[in-house]
């Protein structure tokens, strides 16, 4: 395996820093990719705007076939998507997830419908997956869906669905049968808009003090069976393939992690205590020296990953490792960087006595949930344990 980039793939990783540089605020510290921090209105009103300067320069769903917008370009793609986190420049959309599982299910006509607007920039796209009391078990879950003529009407709950408020789609998973001898051969994945009648928003506001989690509550909502993705009852193909790609977050976090990293390194060499540079405290050299070498490890995982995603190799095993060790060496940055700041670490971005602009506050308080978000780690270990990895009996 050869990762590095031709002399034409490192030039487009300059156009691509030079577009985030004309696009970002001066001294921008970034923001964490997904939409948590969308719910400050400043920076939605950035995302929004990158997001429809990327769809229009045709970076948007790079990898994807050129009849439907992209560019048949994988290895740009990624460029793109390691630039835009390192840099935390807003605006990181899931719905090129949802574009992706689009095109591998959906047909003709729900390609032509919704994958080229996702790759305008012209809208956004929520998951629906988790629900009260099901917890990582997605296969438990119960919002129920009655095949009616024209359509299926939905009745039930989710729950943590990540910016569905802002969002102009939404691809749900629902019970179409519950009476199947193995409950995730009952269930059936659908595009819904969140603002049809019948669908109930519920804020819930994360220790962050951000409130991009959802509870969203179905009534009677009826949804165009043309809006069904995939078959019926065999949703667990399309939801095999989403944790496939949702477990590389992992690489996601591991990008974003880095630039936290590399401004607490600087933060070390320029500030001094006692007439000596923090940098020359021997335990806080050894604990940067140790994050160095377990960022450098994710690194090198991220780069087999989408090489085997570019041989479209089976990715369920490499992306359950980076998600676990991309959660880890997060948390692990975060701590660190709180214990280096002290009690300064605990200060907002309004507080004048602040540094860093209170990033590593933020981190330290999402980072918990990175381990949880996706799958937990615990889950991801078990695949690895199992079939997919070492083999050990389930």
């Amino acid at each position: 395996m050869d990762f590095r980039y031709t002399e034409e793939q490192e030039a487009f990783r300059s156009e691509v820093r030079h577009f985030i540089h004309e696009a970002l605020p001066s001294h921008w510290l970034g923001v964490d990719p997904g939409p948590e921090e969308e719910e400050r209105e400043e920076v939605h009103r950035l995302a929004v705007e990158i997001w429809r300067k990327l769809g229009g320069k045709g970076w948007i769903g790079l990898s994807w076939p050129k009849e439907y917008g992209g560019q048949d370009d994988p290895v740009k793609d990624w460029i793109l998507k390691e630039e835009l986190i390192y840099w935390g420049a807003p605006g990181m959309d899931i719905g090129v997830v949802q574009g992706d599982l689009i095109l591998a299910f959906g047909t003709e006509e729900q390609k032509r419908r919704f994958i080229p607007p996702i790759a305008r920039g012209e809208v956004k796209y929520a998951i629906g997956m988790s629900e009260p009391g099901v917890g990582s078990d997605m296969f438990a879950l119960q919002l129920r869906a009655v095949e009616e003529e024209a359509c299926y009407v939905l009745n039930g709950q989710k729950i943590w669905n990540s910016g569905i408020h802002r969002a102009d789609w939404c691809v749900v998973y629902a019970r179409t049968d519950p009476n199947a001898p193995k409950k995730h051969l009952g269930i059936s994945v659908f595009i819904i808009d969140p603002k049809s009648p019948g669908i109930t928003l519920r804020r819930i506001t994360q220790m962050t003090g951000l409130a991009a989690f959802c509870e969203v509550f179905y009534d009677n909502v009826r949804v165009p069976k043309e809006n069904l993705l995939g078959e019926k009852n065999k949703g667990k193909d399309v939801s095999m393939h989403a944790f496939a790609i949702e477990r590389s977050y992992g690489l996601v976090i591991l990008h974003n992690a880095r630039r936290y990293f590399e401004q607490l390194v600087q933060y070390c060499k320029e500030t001094y205590v006692n007439g000596q540079p923090l940098a020359n405290d021997p335990v806080i050299r050894s604990s940067l020296a140790e994050l160095a070498i377990e960022i450098e490890v994710g690194r090198n995982m991220g780069d087999r990953l989408n090489w085997m995603g570019g041989q479209n190799m089976l990715t369920v095993l490499p992306s359950c490792q980076t998600k676990v060790h991309g959660a880890c060496v997060a948390q692990r940055v975060a701590s660190v960087g709180m214990q280096i700041l002290g009690l300064y670490g605990q200060l907002d971005e309004k507080s004048k006595w602040v540094q860093l602009g209170g990033r590593l506050r933020h981190m330290y308080l999402s980072s918990r949930g990175w381990s949880l978000a996706g799958g937990t780690s615990e889950i991801s270990r078990n695949i690895i344990a199992g079939k997919y990895g070492l083999g050990l009996p389930s």
